[in-house]
């Protein structure tokens, strides 16, 4: 075995970092939020910071599209260290709307104020 010649590039480490893999737009009212909820296909849903006495950290609340049906995921909001973000944790409950606005006004019920929420 050889010794590495001084002129050759160092190889550098990487710390570990999160990659985002979609993009998200911070949802600044409660008028655009139904107006993004009544707008949802399928691959896109709405992300908000709950109130929720029984989910950790308040919980997060998601809404998405599915078939023409609007479905509400609430859950734990947990903290995740070497993220060091917020991440969706268990205790899952699911509910279904038929129409966006009965979802709107369900998950107005349960949102932080003031309102945090992005589409994604």
């Amino acid at each position: 075995m050889g010794q590495v010649p001084r002129n050759m590039p160092r190889i550098k480490t990487r710390s570990s970092r999160t990659v985002q893999l979609y993009s998200e737009r911070h949802i600044n009212n409660e008028r655009d939020l139904l107006d993004f909820i009544e707008a949802l296909d399928e691959d896109e849903g709405v992300r908000i910071e709950g109130n929720i006495k029984n989910h950790e950290n308040g919980g997060f609340v998601f809404v998405g599209t599915y078939r023409g049906s609007y479905c509400v995921n609430i859950c734990d909001k947990v903290w995740a260290p070497k993220l060091r973000q917020y991440v969706p944790g268990e205790r899952d409950e699911w509910y279904y709307f038929d129409k966006g606005k009965e979802a709107f006004r369900f998950v107005l019920k349960e949102a932080k104020r003031p309102l945090r929420a992005w589409l994604y």
